[in-house]
């Protein structure tokens, strides 16, 4: 059973609800666009759909940020995340959902380990 990292009783930094938070900008040319609907019903997937279950096939998501045309962020557990691809070193999991993304949109996508950076610096 997960846990919260604690210091001295307290949680530590990096603790979120008792996940290991992995965050990664995916960005790449209409990566997520919206499902296409009519009468109330979808028609046709959007590459962000399509996005989001090539990233669970990888990892657990935590949360979903606000979805644009041309990127969204998103967070798993890492310590979930399973990196092993075939085409990279197996151990960088920007890699491995940057290839899961791309086959499963056909879009050129570049997928960011952004989980040390501050706010504001996503500019």
């Amino acid at each position: 059973m997960a846990g919260f990292q604690r210091v001295h009783g307290s949680p530590a930094a990096g603790g979120f609800y008792g996940y290991q938070p992995a965050i990664f900008k995916v960005a790449g040319t209409n990566v997520g666009t919206a499902d296409t609907t009519s009468g109330g019903k979808i028609t046709a997937e959007g590459n962000f759909g399509k996005a989001l279950r090539a990233i669970q096939e990888r990892a657990s998501i935590v949360f979903v940020g606000a979805r644009a045309n041309n990127q969204f962020v998103v967070m798993v557990d890492a310590a979930t995340g399973n990196a092993y691809d075939g085409s990279n070193d197996d151990t960088d999991l920007a890699a491995a959902l940057d290839s899961v993304i791309g086959t499963a949109t056909g879009v050129s996508v570049t997928v960011t380990d952004i989980s040390g950076l501050e706010a504001g610096d996503l500019a």
